[in-house]
């Protein structure tokens, strides 16, 4: 930006109207009053004013005629750019340009700004119009297209911390290296803030700053007590924690500065855990990089990042709480626990890799099913049990990358790349498809035969189902299935009414080249379209695989809520023998209580 500005002036290309923005205590102003005496100095235009004519020091101190500050904040109407838009059609009094400073440019109403912008567009070639702001963004568009921006960042902390010590150096102040410290920390970035709390400092304490002081001053909690924190999050202590806020309230200070501090703390140990305790990224002493330095080495990476999440969430809530120290608690005794998460894919991985687990009996019995080509995850429409069907070579791949040691989530990508899409599945060669009825697969056990229709997307799901007796459901499996993926078609196709009313049916039956429905006797049949009709035809052909036509007639209500009734309960029990549930009730020690539909 320096450089951008000193080139202008070199090359007489000087704009006529320039946007600083930035946070407050950057030198917005102090940069803009340097551009005009740069610009009026007697030796210039030059990039480095001479600092010693009339001028320069009559910009200095704020008492030249051509150089006028505008406060926006008070001055933000439509008059007051009127008056401002007359006083510049006239000449310089004296210097080479007059240049306007408008502070706080934002607070400038729409309505002054219209005021404003055919001055600002097309102003005489002697004035300059600098407006400076903390926030652009509400500037209109027209402005801002009519105006060199310059974004001013926020000062590094080391160059705060190099500035107040030359500052202390010059006015002879004897300055604790944590003082310093804790003064460049106060200011955020702003170097305007550090040095006015350095100011407040030697008001109070004179010539001699020492750490504990001045952090006391600021409303800084001792760092002894941030470390007691999380010595007591490694040690699982809850009480010490308590102590702790107990301690802060009966000293007086403020709790929402301590979290912040606590936010800069857990930020600090995580960059030392990621990238060493490097200078340039903590903002810290020597000696504080050390001690962080031992202190994040017992702490993962991820527990880290838990605990600044939960950490930032305290900040937010404790400027808007009523009750602080509850909050405070609160977000605390959460460290701790957050420190005892199990991460879902440790949880998947032991699922997974425990010896003699009814996973690995299913894994080991996969090879054995003969008609299953690949894994095609299903599920029941209006019941939520997902269910995948096993694959042999899935499995031989994954017993192949076992020694990649691969998470859950990679495995699972890597199958979803291999895996065709729904459309591979139905491509089958006219070969393959029996002239009459369904073919018969052997089920993992060996004792169940379960019908299977060859070029069925469904038979995926059919086979790794255990197997149901037939006194559970008046259906046998297969046709379920072909039941289910019908309905799942049906709503897949943004037809949830059609699949309500054939899911309440009293009957499937299914024959060779047609499948009756029997749906209650409710007059629902006459509100059925022939698209519907032709829609239940294409879908009927696409599951079993062979051309079909479904016939609708009318049936008993009561034998129709029975039907739905045996369905629900096949599936539900179907789902609670699922080697994935009964893992997981093992693992947690409950039962799962409650199959829900899909829809619910």
């Amino acid at each position: 930006m320096t450089q951008t500005l000193e080139n202008a002036i070199r090359l007489g290309r000087i704009g006529h109207g320039y946007i600083f923005s930035g946070q407050r205590g950057v030198g917005k102003t102090t940069v803009a009053r340097l551009l005009a005496k740069s610009l009026n100095c007697r030796k210039g235009p030059i990039p480095e004013a001479c600092g010693e004519c009339d001028s320069c020091q009559e910009i200095a101190a704020g008492r030249a005629l051509d150089v006028i500050e505008i406060d926006a904040a008070s001055n933000r109407g439509i008059d007051a750019m009127r008056e401002l838009r007359e006083n510049a059609r006239y000449a310089a009094a004296r210097d080479r340009y007059k240049v306007f400073i408008i502070d706080e440019a934002h607070q400038i109403t729409p309505e002054g700004f219209n005021a404003l912008l055919k001055t600002l567009e097309e102003p005489p070639p002697h004035v300059i119009f600098i407006l400076a702001t903390t926030e652009v963004h509400q500037f209109p568009d027209t402005i801002l297209s009519r105006c060199q921006h310059f974004n001013f960042h926020a000062i590094a902390f080391s160059e705060i911390l190099a500035h107040l010590e030359a500052v202390c150096a010059g006015e002879k102040i004897q300055a604790q290296p944590e003082a310093l410290v804790a003064l460049a920390r106060s200011g955020e970035g702003s170097i305007r803030d550090s040095l006015s709390r350095l100011e407040q400092a030697i008001a109070a304490f004179g010539s001699n700053l020492e750490g504990p002081a001045v952090a006391r001053l600021l409303g800084a909690a001792p760092s002894e007590l941030l470390e007691e924190v999380f010595h007591a999050v490694l040690a699982q202590k809850r009480e010490r924690l308590l102590d702790v806020v107990e301690k802060l309230v009966e000293e007086g200070y403020q709790l929402a500065h301590f979290c912040s501090q606590l936010v800069l703390a857990a930020r600090n140990l995580l960059v030392v855990r990621v990238a060493g305790a490097q200078p340039r990224l903590l903002e810290s002493t020597a000696e504080e990089s050390e001690r962080l330095a031992a202190m994040a080495q017992n702490f993962t990476e991820e527990n880290l990042i838990r605990f600044l999440e939960i950490l930032l969430g305290l900040n937010q809530e404790l400027r808007q709480s009523t009750q602080p120290r509850f909050h405070m608690e609160l977000g605390l005794l959460k460290l701790v626990d957050a420190e005892r998460l199990v991460a879902i894919e440790d949880l998947l991985a032991q699922m997974e890799n425990k010896p003699g687990t009814p996973v690995d009996a299913d894994a080991a019995a996969r090879p054995k099913t003969a008609a299953v080509s690949r894994e095609v995850p299903r599920e029941f429409p209006g019941h939520g049990a997902a269910q995948r069907t096993p694959d042999p070579a899935h499995n031989q791949a994954a017993r192949s990358e076992g020694s990649e040691r691969l998470s859950p989530f990679e495995r699972d990508i890597r199958r979803k790349k291999q895996t065709p899409g729904p459309s591979a599945h139905a491509e089958i060669s006219p070969g393959e498809i029996p002239e009459k009825g369904p073919s018969v697969s052997a089920t993992p056990g060996g004792e169940h035969p379960v019908p299977v229709a060859q070029g069925s997307v469904a038979v995926a799901t059919a086979a790794k189902l255990a197997p149901i007796p037939a006194a559970d459901t008046a259906l046998s499996a297969q046709e379920e299935t072909w039941t289910e993926e019908i309905l799942r078609r049906l709503e897949e196709q943004s037809k949830p009414a059609l699949a309500s009313l054939l899911s309440r049916a009293s009957g499937w039956k299914w024959g060779g080249e047609e499948v009756r429905i029997e749906l209650t006797d409710n007059g629902l049949l006459k509100l059925l379209t022939e698209q519907d009709q032709q829609l239940l035809n294409q879908l009927a052909t696409a599951v079993l695989g062979r051309q079909v036509r479904v016939k609708l007639l009318q049936g008993d209500r009561r034998a129709a809520e029975q039907a739905a009734t045996n369905l629900a309960d096949a599936v539900e029990q179907r789902a609670r023998r699922d080697p994935g549930v009964v893992e997981f009730e093992k693992i947690f020690g409950k039962q799962v209580t409650r199959i829900r539909g899909r829809k619910e």
